[in-house]
């Protein structure tokens, strides 16, 4: 099934600025998707409609077959969580417990039920020792966290994210990235991340989207989408390093190394082992 679909999507802010253009996009339930690309490409807009926080100036976005209109609104923001860039924006409440409670509370769930999925969140995104503490006295890889617990209490098939990765030390990235998964993996959460960390990216995502201007230029897997890296650069885009690393390896240093060009450290592994055996299968023959 798919989990969004956007039909010729388009929207002007009412300032007169077009943030995106015909944009058609599927994503299907329990993908991993990244949408990329530089500052000011129509990302955090295009992730905005996906829950009905902007409704398009025209073209139609649909989530689990269900238009995003007024009359759909509770059902598509029960349905898609949107996790902010800044996680000040979303986390207010007095204790940690009381934040992640507000949103099952405003669905006028049952107190047993709401302290229920509130200790699961809590536990998911492993913030139990905090649960009673002010939000204001946590990290801000923390305050991320209780963001995303907050919405995960609401029970989303469907998780939005603002750049995650936005201000946070390289710990705090690995665990953001490790609780991600694990809720793409246990809970087949469909994943829709919005970041312009092509280093984050071929780690987050099985699908990639590239964003510029408000249009979608790029659309694949990131081995296809990262092959294209002339038209990358042109977008004020990077390879991720390791793919950067074993770009010049190819191109300047002619090692016979295969596409697409390996961006995880898994992959580099995999690609110096085939190059060891390459080597010594050629030895052998002289």
């Amino acid at each position: 099934m798919k989990a969004i679909e956007t039909i010729n999507l388009s929207f002007t802010y009412p300032d007169g600025t077009k943030a995106l253009e015909n944009v058609n996009l599927t994503i299907e339930k329990g993908e991993k998707v990244a949408i990329l690309g530089p500052n000011g490409a129509g990302k955090s807009t295009l992730i905005y409609h996906f829950n009905g926080l902007l409704m398009p100036t025209s073209g139609k976005v649909k989530v689990l077959g269900r238009e995003v209109s007024k009359e759909n609104i509770d059902f598509i923001r029960q349905k898609v969580g949107l996790v902010f860039q800044n996680p000040d924006d979303q986390v207010f409440a007095p204790t940690v417990f009381q934040d992640v409670a507000f949103g099952p509370i405003n669905l006028g769930l049952p107190e047993d039920e709401v302290k229920r999925r509130v200790k699961w969140a809590l536990e998911v995104m492993e913030l139990n020792e905090v649960e009673d503490k002010p939000p204001h006295r946590l990290s801000h890889g923390q305050k991320k966290r209780v963001a995303i617990a907050g919405v995960l209490a609401m029970h989303p098939e469907i998780i939005a994210l603002d750049e995650p990765t936005a201000n946070l030390d390289p710990k705090a990235v690995s665990k953001i990235l490790e609780l991600l998964l694990k809720l793409n993996k246990e809970l087949n959460a469909t994943l829709i991340i919005a970041t312009h960390d092509v280093d984050f990216v071929p780690l987050c995502s099985d699908k990639v989207c590239i964003l510029n201007r408000g249009e979608l230029i790029l659309e694949g897997s990131p081995g296809e989408v990262f092959s294209n890296t002339e038209k990358l650069r042109r977008m004020d885009l990077r390879l991720p390093r390791i793919g950067h690393l074993f770009e010049i390896l190819k191109v300047r240093d002619n090692l016979p190394i295969e596409n697409p060009l390996p961006l995880t450290i898994g992959e580099a592994r995999r690609e110096i082992h085939r190059l060891i055996k390459h080597k010594t299968s050629i030895n052998n023959d002289l």
